[in-house]
């Protein structure tokens, strides 16, 4: 989440990870795309496959863009798109990053990018070897496919976004118990599954993240704010901003985020699965 995409980055700041929100929670989308992301505006929004499988939200922050499936109540793929190795300074090469289920994340490089088009490569990935995604009119279209005959090819049509309140809430209440009780609190918001996903691939189950968050958590502030929500009855995400600044010298860093909700028995919901990205500088 807020602190993952910093926590390999440590000794940049003591303890590198995410925090307060970077001015205003969010802007419109050309100003959170990087000048490289700029030209895949037209992949932003909230879509609905024509066979009713999925729905894929689109979300722009802080110079990157966030792509989240859900497939039914209970089936998700995070999705990053951005310009730069994690911890590296843009190159202007275009990653897809896919982590189905919040499994270890598979990367797809940039091949072409067209008007309204943007194909994807990774080959030595057994299927899909290619992820293209682009607009016909008003639908977007995603095609993979492998070396052999397998393909898979999903229409969508946009979908009218109307966003998450309870969700936007509980990523606020998790950022105000965090800053209160510390480790405890971050560790509370977990669903009994949930787990993080550090930017190395690294998966930190439930019961490591104590151990993870807390050299981050006791040497520094860490705040966050979320712009963007949506999901179903059983499953969401929300999207922000992220800024951790060090207790010792003040240092900031800046971080984007998505979180991965799962509603509980009583009504509530918890952090199913966390990640992030450093905000290049």
């Amino acid at each position: 989440m807020r602190t993952i995409a910093l926590a390999l980055s440590i000794s940049i700041l003591a303890a590198a990870c995410g925090g307060k929100p970077s001015g205003k929670a969010g802007g419109s989308a050309e100003q959170e795309l990087s000048p490289a992301l700029a030209p895949l505006a037209w992949w932003l929004g909230d879509w609905k496959a024509e066979d009713g499988s999925s729905v894929e939200h689109w979300t722009a922050v802080a110079g990157a863009i966030y792509g989240v499936s859900l497939q039914g109540q209970d089936t998700f793929e995070v999705m990053i798109v951005d310009d730069g190795e994690d911890r590296g300074k843009p190159d202007g090469i275009l990653r897809f990053i896919a982590m189905p289920g919040g499994q270890r994340s598979v990367e797809f490089r940039q091949r072409t990018i067209a008007e309204q088009s943007a194909l994807f490569a990774n080959d030595d990935h057994d299927f899909p070897k290619t992820i293209r995604y682009f607009r016909e009119g008003a639908a977007l279209g995603a095609s993979l496919a492998g070396d052999d005959e397998r393909k898979v090819d999903i229409r969508f049509q946009k979908l009218a976004a109307a966003g998450a309140p309870e969700l936007l809430a509980a990523d606020r209440a998790f950022a105000a118990d965090t800053a209160k009780r510390g480790v405890d609190g971050w560790v509370d918001a977990f669903d009994p599954e949930g787990f993080m996903m550090r930017g190395d691939g690294e998966q930190i189950a439930r019961e490591a993240l104590a151990e993870q968050m807390r050299p981050i958590l006791t040497s520094g502030r860490l705040e966050w704010a979320p712009i963007a929500s949506g999901g179903n009855d059983k499953l969401g995400f929300t999207v922000g901003k992220a800024t951790f600044t060090a207790t010792a010298g003040g240092e900031r860093r800046l971080t984007s985020y998505v979180t991965i909700w799962r509603k509980q028995g009583d009504g509530t919901w918890k952090a199913l699965f966390d990640t992030g990205r450093i905000v290049q500088d």
